[in-house]
């Protein structure tokens, strides 16, 4: 009594920044939702008022699971972001290449004028 007892769902664990780590955490949760749920099926079926504990189990792995998933949306938008700058910068740069080969054109076009002009 007058212990402080920290919610384990509420903690927030470091930060992860390898996508690769976060794929991995993210099977292994959903392994274990599919064998919580498993579980829970059975229990329903054989003793359908006792299945409290495995019902908070279910829902602290498909939480967690959440958790993680919102972690890897964040690699996507840096990702999804970084490709899009990308063909913005190429489809500028094709642009630009092309623009200066209508202006050479452009230019060769002037000059031929001038010469017919001048003869």
């Amino acid at each position: 009594f007058g212990e402080i007892v920290e919610d384990p769902t509420l903690v927030m664990e470091e930060e992860c920044h390898d996508p690769v780590e976060i794929r991995e955490n993210v099977k292994r949760l959903n392994q274990a939702v599919l064998n919580g749920f498993l579980k829970l099926v059975q229990k329903l079926v054989h003793d359908p008022n006792d299945n409290k504990k495995l019902r908070d189990e279910l829902s602290h792995n498909l939480f967690l699971m959440l958790q993680e998933c919102n972690k890897f949306r964040e690699h996507q938008a840096r990702e999804i972001l970084i490709d899009t700058l990308e063909q913005q910068l190429k489809r500028r740069e094709e642009g630009l290449k092309l623009l200066n080969t209508q202006i050479g054109e452009a230019d060769e076009a002037l000059e031929a004028l001038r010469k017919f002009r001048n003869n």
